[in-house]
């Protein structure tokens, strides 16, 4: 059974703005999404996924992140099949591992 998932996308900004010292203008400048469009996300509102990858890069956070408030375990591989696969050579090592 999957725990339910609550978005975390105004805290998240709120606390990254604050402590970056962005505004809803520099923001809106910087990505091309409205001032009232992230004054929505300031108040939880769901955001479109291809405006919240843009705010996410623009703040240098992954999505899962400014979404969530934490990092997605998945992120380090996803971020080397998307990098790595195809420039390189590159060795997987698989270990089983008991739980206590």
């Amino acid at each position: 059974m999957l725990d339910s998932v609550e978005l975390k996308i105004g805290k998240v900004l709120k606390n990254i703005m604050e402590k970056e010292r962005h505004t809803l203008a520099t923001m809106s400048k910087g990505t091309g999404i409205s001032k009232t469009t992230i004054s929505e996300w300031l108040n939880n509102r769901s955001p479109n996924p291809a405006q919240a990858v843009k705010l996410a890069d623009h703040l240098g956070v992954s999505l899962h992140f400014l979404l969530f408030g934490k990092e997605d375990a998945q992120e380090p591989i996803q971020k080397i099949m998307k990098e790595d696969f195809f420039s390189g050579t590159f060795e997987i090592t698989v270990k089983r591992v008991k739980l206590e």
